[in-house]
């Protein structure tokens, strides 16, 4: 049987979803994509939060141009799309474990999070500005998010993003120290999971009504590599 991509486990009213790539950094193949769009589309109805991370003590490379090829603008891959899709639809918050790095692909996963828990030395970087291509599913959820400032800041310059910069910008929420990123977000992962569920899905249903809803989140991001 081949090792997972990414690791499912069940702790109490919290999803752990791990990356497993360790070995390339947690880069994302089309593999290790359909494991993680699946582990989105079937997160069970009563947990409470999702704590996304990366194993080895790193949280995602990016796309793993060794496997995927160099023409990710010919040739994308079309699990990855369907990941973001599958995370926008999600009404479970989530927390994202930010441990050294989260670049290109892997930053687009630490933008799609409700909250980003990052170390100290940690850094976000949307580069893609510098190979001469764009940043569609970082794109998509800076829009969604953020201001056209912050944004324009993030994929323009493509620089690195250390930790108390990402909270400045409001790209994380909270620096703790590079050991502790682990089990600060467990614990905040918790503590969100420990709320009523009412309250969760109720507040997740007013931030629906409040911001303006994508109809056909599958077709919306899926449009987005294609121009």
């Amino acid at each position: 049987m081949s090792e997972q991509n990414v690791i499912v486990e069940r702790v109490g009213n919290r999803l752990d979803i791990v990356l497993n790539r360790p070995d390339r950094k947690n880069a994302i193949t089309q593999q290790l994509a359909v494991e993680l769009r699946d582990a989105f589309l079937n997160v069970p109805s009563d947990i409470g939060c999702i704590l996304l991370s990366g194993s080895g003590g790193a949280f995602c490379s990016g796309i793993d141009l060794k496997v995927a090829g160099a023409d990710l603008k010919n040739e994308p891959l079309t699990a990855w799309v369907e990941v973001h899709a599958a995370m926008y639809k999600c009404r479970v918050p989530v927390v994202v474990a930010l441990e050294r790095y989260a670049i290109n692909a892997g930053a687009a996963l630490a933008l799609a999070a409700n909250i980003v828990v990052a170390g100290e030395s940690s850094f976000l970087q949307v580069g893609e500005i510098a190979m001469g291509v764009p940043a569609p599913m970082c794109q998509a959820w800076l829009h969604l998010k953020h201001s056209q400032v912050v944004a324009d800041r993030v994929v323009l310059v493509g620089d690195r993003i250390v930790g108390a910069d990402m909270v400045a910008l409001g790209l994380a929420s909270e620096v703790v120290a590079d050991g502790e990123v682990i089990n600060r977000s467990r614990a905040v992962a918790d503590h969100i999971a420990s709320h009523p569920q009412r309250g969760r899905d109720g507040i997740m249903r007013t931030w629906d009504s409040l911001r303006s809803r994508i109809d056909n989140p599958d077709e919306w991001f899926a449009d987005l590599i294609k121009r």
